[in-house]
């Protein structure tokens, strides 16, 4: 199946395998990953729990951090209950040190707060992690980091 092809099924209404949507949404290609990621938004309701955890330890970074950003939203509309969450939460925090600086520091300056507030994460559990953070101070995300470090009060210096 060619790209065309697979964004077509993806923007579609039709109920995708979940086979062919973890495939799309461990693409290396960005369309694919994001029109995956937008029918999952868009089929969520009908989707199996078991799928949705999936999505919380999922493989790919780069998907389990967009379904972790969702969890407040997942919580609010009742797809899934807090003690559903919590279970999974050591998949979330395996991303506050995660290679890729991208996950990273969108973990930690964007999803990381919410999940505190929500009680997902207790606030002390972060500072193991707080190297990780600190590493970002010199990296593009320097910027996002020291925005993070301030607002957690974590000490980077050695």
């Amino acid at each position: 199946m060619d790209k065309g092809e697979i964004l077509s099924r993806l923007k579609s209404s039709e109920r995708l395998p979940y086979e062919f949507l973890e495939e799309c949404l461990s693409s290396q290609d960005r369309d694919i990953k994001h029109e995956a990621w937008n029918y999952v938004l868009r089929s969520i309701r009908l989707m199996d729990r078991e799928f949705i955890y999936s999505l919380l330890s999922f493989k790919d970074t780069g998907t389990r951090y967009r379904a972790w950003n969702e969890v407040a939203n997942f919580v609010k509309e009742g797809i899934l209950s807090l003690d559903e969450v919590i279970k999974f939460k050591e998949y979330f925090k395996e991303m506050l040190k995660d290679s890729n600086l991208t996950v990273r520091s969108l973990v930690w300056y964007v999803t990381l707060k919410p999940l505190i507030e929500m009680g997902v994460i207790e606030k002390d559990e972060i500072y193991k992690y707080s190297k990780y953070l600190c590493e970002l101070l010199s990296s593009q995300f320097s910027e996002v980091a020291n925005e993070v470090k301030q607002e957690f009060e974590i000490n980077c210096d050695i």
